[in-house]
């Protein structure tokens, strides 16, 4: 009899442990399954837009280094153009100046053949007088001097004649040298002037050649220009275009962490608060506000949902109010943290933690620990993180608390 009463009384415990298992197998740990499987869907789809977003900042600073190569390479070219326009004017003017020597050579030139054929003319003129006399003198010279003989007064009259001829002749000999020191010294400018002349249209023929090189190279580089040019231009399209995939992926972001506010913070959870306490006791100096800031290290928010509280590593982390955790978990950018929600729509949230001291499901009490600070996560040192979540939202948590 004793025995079959205990065996009903054992029956009796093991149907109510059953039940009790049901309850909560059937209904409580799927609930938080289901929020934890969408919590861990939305951290994976978080991670792949901060991922993202870290490529399209990537890809921007990429192409801006390009574009700053680009310009540089596109100035060095416009330098090296500038340059060489500057030598093509040179030329220019160097051609200008031969172009003037030679018209005043052609012109010195002409003017030397005329005074040249004139000396000629001259010359000839003498030589054929000269010849004429000599000729008289030389066909006439018996009768000529047999009549100065005669036909002279005194000795000194006839030597005076013979002189007189005898001038006559040197004066018509020194003429024709002097007229033909003249012709050669007229005929030796004239060839002077035409080898100047030569050598000038020689250097200005090679100035023309050097400016079409110059023409040629700057055409080219002008090519080259509109090359580096066009590079840039695609560059900068590319760059908008990142940044037009930076902004759509920070909005899908913002809409991530929106849905993961709301999904930490089910209605489920309900409760009566009865204020917020400062969830780091004894530190109390706030290293980044609520809102925008620049981003302080790679993949870091640059919307800052909370506040963080510079801490030692391994500084207790109290709740700031009673409540439910709803989340306790590890994400790349948040590192290790801890959602309670308080019920009325608010939670607070509490990332970057060295260690996690409590569970999905536990009820904690308002200063108890809950974590330890540390850096884990997208962090640039020791703190922690403090977001509240009203309705779905993140709020400024100085709203809530005070230091």
């Amino acid at each position: 009899m004793k025995k079959r009463y205990f065996l009903i009384i054992i029956e009796s415990i093991v149907v109510i442990l059953c039940l009790l298992g049901n309850i909560v197998c059937g209904k409580e740990l799927p609930v938080y399954a289901s929020e934890v499987e969408e919590l861990k869907q939305l951290e994976d789809e978080r991670q792949q837009a901060l991922e993202m977003i870290e490529e399209l900042k990537a890809s921007i600073t990429s192409v801006q280094k390009d574009i700053e190569h680009l310009t540089i390479e596109k100035n060095s070219i416009q330098s090296y153009i500038n340059s060489l326009d500057a030598q093509i004017n040179i030329v220019t003017n160097e051609m200008s100046d031969f172009e003037n020597e030679i018209e005043e050579k052609i012109v010195s030139i002409k003017e030397t053949k005329k005074s040249l054929e004139h000396a000629k003319e001259v010359c000839d003129q003498q030589y054929e007088a000269m010849k004429l006399r000599i000729r008289y003198m030389y066909e006439n010279g018996k009768s000529s001097m047999l009549e100065i003989f005669i036909g002279s007064k005194s000795m000194a009259e006839m030597l005076k004649q013979v002189t007189f001829m005898e001038a006559v002749y040197e004066y018509d000999r020194n003429m024709l040298d002097e007229y033909t020191a003249i012709k050669d010294e007229i005929a030796l400018k004239e060839t002077l002037l035409e080898a100047e002349l030569n050598n000038l249209e020689l250097m200005q023929k090679e100035l023309t050649v050097q400016k079409e090189n110059l023409n040629s190279i700057i055409n080219q580089k002008k090519g080259e220009l509109t090359v580096k040019a066009g590079e840039i231009d695609d560059a900068r399209g590319n760059q908008t275009e990142y940044k037009e995939q930076l902004e759509q992926q920070e909005k899908l972001l913002n809409q991530i962490e929106e849905e993961i506010a709301r999904a930490a913070n089910p209605d489920k959870y309900t409760g009566t608060i009865t204020g917020f306490v400062w969830p780091c006791p004894g530190y109390t100096r706030i290293s980044s506000y609520f809102g925008p800031r620049p981003q302080p290290v790679p993949g870091a928010s640059t919307n800052h949902k909370g506040i963080d509280l510079a801490a030692p590593y391994g500084t207790d982390i109290l709740a700031s109010a009673s409540g439910t955790v709803t989340t306790s978990t590890h994400s790349n950018s948040a590192g290790n943290y801890i959602v309670i929600a308080h019920g009325n729509g608010i939670s607070t949230v509490y990332m970057h933690c060295s260690a996690l001291l409590v569970s999905v499901g536990d009820n904690v009490e308002q200063g108890e620990i809950i974590a330890r600070v540390g850096s884990t996560g997208y962090s640039s040192g020791n703190h922690l993180h403090f977001g509240v979540i009203k309705s779905g939202t993140y709020v400024d948590p100085l709203g809530y608390v005070s230091n």
